[in-house]
């Protein structure tokens, strides 16, 4: 038996957008407004899809996303902010990470599926 975690909890809202790329996390650029996230910015949700000035961006839920560094976040409870690739990475010391649950993570393809 496997487990699946897609479409728990999932919320998805529409935002104003300049240049925001789908499957990377972002941040408020203005009111009504995202942008991608820079390094070190605690992120708002997930860009899931991008065009005419519009974005659908994932706030809560079950969502898989790229991260950056050495290692993968650790599982559990983790803090977690942008890098400048547009990945996720664990948040350092003196940095306010997003609270994630980290559920799984793949070192080949370098992805790390978790709660928002």
């Amino acid at each position: 038996m496997s487990v699946a975690f897609e479409g728990i909890d999932r919320l998805v809202v529409t935002f104003l957008a300049g240049d925001v790329t789908a499957g990377k996390p972002v941040v408020m650029g203005g009111e009504g407004s995202v942008k991608n996230a820079s390094s070190g910015q605690m992120p708002v949700g997930v860009a899931l899809h991008a065009r005419d000035g519009h974005a659908a961006v994932q706030l809560k839920g079950f969502v898989t996303v790229q991260y950056s560094g050495t290692s993968a976040p650790a599982l559990g409870w983790t803090a977690l902010v942008a890098d400048s690739a547009g990945c996720l990475r664990a948040a350092g010391s003196g940095e306010s990470g997003r609270m994630c649950l980290v559920v799984a993570r793949d070192s080949e393809k370098k992805t790390v599926d978790l709660f928002l």
